[in-house]
């Protein structure tokens, strides 16, 4: 009798290790994608929003630039009324909306 029971324990050894190879594999599958989905829903707004902040900090460089061009063009004159210059150069250079040219350059004038 014993004999016999040493192939049939065997095999289910085998099955068991079998099937706690493939578990374990699902389980890696399974927490691949948690990992995925984690990154998708929090680092990807994340990098986006350090894009953005590095953008609006160069328009907000430009739009300086631009009111400083200004302030030495026309020393002697109220320069704020020249602000239409400044947004249209400031468009001109970042390629952006008219509204936010127009913010940036009072953005930089009330730096000043």
């Amino acid at each position: 009798m014993l004999l016999f029971s040493i192939p049939i324990i065997g095999s289910i050894l085998e099955f068991l290790a079998g099937n706690i190879i493939e578990l374990a594999g699902g389980i890696g599958a399974l927490l691949m994608t948690c990992l995925a989905w984690l990154a998708k829903k929090y680092l990807v707004p994340l990098l986006k929003t350090e894009q953005r902040r590095r953008y609006a900090e160069f328009i907000a460089a430009i739009a300086d630039e631009v009111t400083d061009e200004l302030r030495q063009k026309y020393p002697g004159k109220s320069w704020a009324v020249y602000i239409d210059e400044a947004v249209d150069k400031i468009i001109e250079v970042c390629k952006i909306d008219p509204e936010i040219a127009r913010r940036a350059a009072m953005a930089a004038i009330s730096r000043k």
